[in-house]
């Protein structure tokens, strides 16, 4: 899903897409800190760790109940591959609010 948000008032446009999603799976608070957002960025450091630690919990629980290394490696993948593109979408959400705050609107073009 591709947000873009234009400046009421500026007329600038913010595209959140792809990239925004891949840089919010891997960097989480510091994707938006480097937007510009410390109170969100600061917002996000608990929800990162939530969504890791929740992970990785359900990673440990699959390896325990699996009954092959096959299983464990291929579910493990698509685990941790779901943790993190949770991760990002949280990210690009809360920085789709930041910027909702700051005057911009959505628009789909």
């Amino acid at each position: 899903m591709t947000f873009v948000l234009e400046h009421r008032q500026t007329g600038d446009t913010q595209v959140l897409g792809g990239w925004g999603y891949a840089w919010g799976a891997l960097l989480g608070p510091v994707y938006l800190l480097a937007k510009g957002f410390l109170g969100l960025a600061l917002v996000m450091i608990p929800i990162s760790g939530l969504v890791f630690t929740v992970g990785g919990t359900m990673i440990v629980l699959m390896a325990f109940a699996s009954p092959s290394a096959e299983v464990t490696t291929i579910v493990g993948f698509f685990l941790a591959a779901l943790v993190f593109a949770v991760h990002g979408y949280l990210a690009v959400q809360l920085l789709r609010t930041g910027y909702l705050r700051q005057g911009y609107r959505e628009g789909y073009y």
